[in-house]
């Protein structure tokens, strides 16, 4: 399990975060809501222990005191904008997330491609493996950089923004490819802002505004009208659409349109 106790940041004189205690459990597929700037970013990365703090733990440890190695391979993480700084193949970039697992400077194992080639099959990016990442496109990549979260086998996928600049079936594969890693065991943290997505993918989420909780739980006790209403500051109707629940902005609530 992952946990915070009264999590607080601040980054240079703003305070993002303010008593943020969370627990997050794994086989589950947990969703991050707000608005931009609600911070849900920053706590990705305490989360992921790129921020590091007293106030998050991982099975009762503090990830502070966790070597990067160990964390590496404990809880996978996929940032908002992790372009990759050389134009190598796909196959190559995806063996960059068994770099946790190997010695330095010591080549890959049978095991090490075994799951390489494991994480291109998941993500049905083997087509794609000979192929340099400058010529794929946004979707293809996006699955790419996946597939190098998988490759490392850890414990925790924590994914900033997944559905970023993909369209509907990409976004779609995404999260099914999200959502089954959950069902294998895996815990999961998503930041989404397509609220319908997260209707559908999560078994809970966090409703952050102005780096606080304003609700946390089961998805569909957290995101009513009126709790949505009030972290956007806009009218949402939500309703059954026979396939589940879903939701429409009410744009004639919203001043100034």
């Amino acid at each position: 399990m992952i946990h915070t106790e009264k999590l607080t940041i601040s980054l240079g004189d703003q305070q993002v975060l303010t008593d943020v205690s969370l627990e997050f459990t794994p086989g589950r597929v947990t969703v991050l809501l707000g608005p931009n700037g609600a911070g849900k970013s920053t706590l990705m990365r305490a989360l992921a222990g790129l921020l590091l703090s007293e106030a998050v733990f991982l099975d009762d440890r503090p990830i502070s005191t966790l070597s990067l190695p160990d964390r590496a391979r404990r809880i996978g993480y996929l940032p908002q904008n992790g372009e990759p700084a050389w134009n190598v193949t796909a196959r190559e970039l995806v063996g960059l997330g068994r770099l946790p697992h190997r010695t330095r400077f010591a080549a890959e194992s049978d095991n090490d491609w075994q799951m390489i080639d494991a994480a291109l099959a998941e993500t049905d990016t083997a087509q794609l493996a000979d192929r340099t990442v400058c010529t794929l496109s946004g979707g293809e990549l996006a699955r790419v950089k996946l597939a190098r979260l998988f490759a490392g086998h850890p414990d925790w996928l924590l994914a900033d923004e997944p559905l970023a600049n993909l369209d509907p079936a990409h976004q779609r594969d995404m999260l099914h490819m999200l959502r089954r890693a959950a069902a294998a065991g895996k815990g999961v943290i998503i930041v989404l802002h397509q609220l319908d997505a997260a209707l559908h993918v999560a078994d809970d989420v966090v409703l952050l505004k102005n780096g606080q909780v304003l609700a946390s739980g089961e998805t569909r006790s957290c995101m009513t009208e009126a709790n949505l209403e009030q972290l956007f500051q806009t009218g949402f109707n939500l309703f059954d659409s026979g396939e589940g629940a879903s939701l429409t902005q009410n744009w004639s609530g919203r001043s100034g349109l």
